[in-house]
């Protein structure tokens, strides 16, 4: 397997948890989701997904480094997020 390929698969576990880290919220809070979520953007509070996040962010930054091209990745939803965050620096 090339560093490409490996690099792809790390962004592809790391989208994937991720989406785990928001369905287990989704599922904790259930009718309150929305509600939690909103009172953590106005009022920052520690994320439990943050860190997934970053996971991911950092996973397609190594796929970049590896000669991938970000816009190859099916990143769904989070690909203006993704891409805010690593242009970011």
């Amino acid at each position: 397997m090339t560093a490409l390929e490996q690099a792809r698969l790390d962004v592809e576990e790391a989208l994937r948890r991720y989406w785990e880290c928001v369905k287990a919220e989704e599922e904790e809070y259930a009718e309150d989701y929305e509600r939690v979520t909103s009172m953590e953007y106005e009022a920052p509070a520690p994320d439990p997904c943050a860190e997934a996040f970053s996971r991911l962010v950092a996973a397609v930054r190594t796929y970049e480094k590896a000669s991938g091209r970000r816009d190859d990745l099916d990143l769904g939803a989070l690909r203006n997020q993704v891409y805010e965050a690593l242009d970011r620096g």
